[in-house]
């Protein structure tokens, strides 16, 4: 499946604004695409978007109607309202791509949050389907040092629960492809070092994905 022509979501987390490593990245990736003439590209600021996180009376309503199947009554219903704007959104794109900072070696607290509000049973995964069969998706992330994107383990360069945490979960969501992409731009010497390698791995997924 070729992404061209189909919708590319991109929700970000940047905390630092305009001064973000992560931004640099995106902007890069952003670039590349704008190239490619995709259609529409729609973006979600997690920086200014309320993300739900379960409580006692929504999880509860989660349960009621997404495992056992039964109706809702108006106010459980609402208290879902703002995963299934979040949801029918995650739907919409045949690309998704997740622009944070690495926190502590894994997905900052509301980059976690929003996938959590997206991951819905019956909704984006399923046990017995691959529900986002058909669909790509790319994190990004700058951090304070280099780390493998290839493996997890408890050294140090290894310790990227990023990449962990996304192959876990989009591969169990059936994404046909899920890409991670991240690296160190801290200092002037790592900018220098680090930023050509980058650059031309995020053309080549670019490349590959909007051909």
């Amino acid at each position: 499946m070729q992404a061209q022509n189909h919708k590319t979501l991109i929700v970000h987390y940047l905390p630092t604004g305009a001064n973000s490593n992560t931004k640099k990245l995106l902007d890069i990736f952003i670039s590349e695409v704008k190239n490619k003439k995709v259609t529409e590209i729609e973006n979600l600021d997690l920086l200014k978007t309320s993300v739900p996180i379960f409580n006692e009376e929504s999880i509860s309503a989660y349960y009621k109607r997404n495992y056992q199947g039964l109706k809702l009554n108006e106010a459980e219903t609402k208290l879902l309202s703002q995963n299934d704007n979040l949801i029918k959104q995650f739907k919409s794109a045949s690309l998704i791509v997740l622009a944070c900072p690495m926190h502590n070696f894994g997905y900052p607290a509301l980059m976690k949050a929003y996938i959590d509000a997206v991951v819905f049973h019956n909704e984006t995964f399923a046990y017995n389907q691959k529900m986002m069969q058909g669909k790509r998706i790319l994190t990004i992330y700058s951090s304070g040092g280099v780390y493998s994107n290839e493996k997890f383990n408890f050294e140090h360069q290894n310790s990227n629960s990023i990449s962990l945490l996304a192959n876990a979960t989009f591969k169990f969501m059936g994404f046909d492809e899920v890409k991670t992409i991240g690296t160190s731009l801290r200092d002037s010497e790592s900018y220098k070092n680090n930023l050509p390698k980058i650059s031309s791995e995020i053309k080549e997924i670019a490349d590959n994905w909007f051909n």
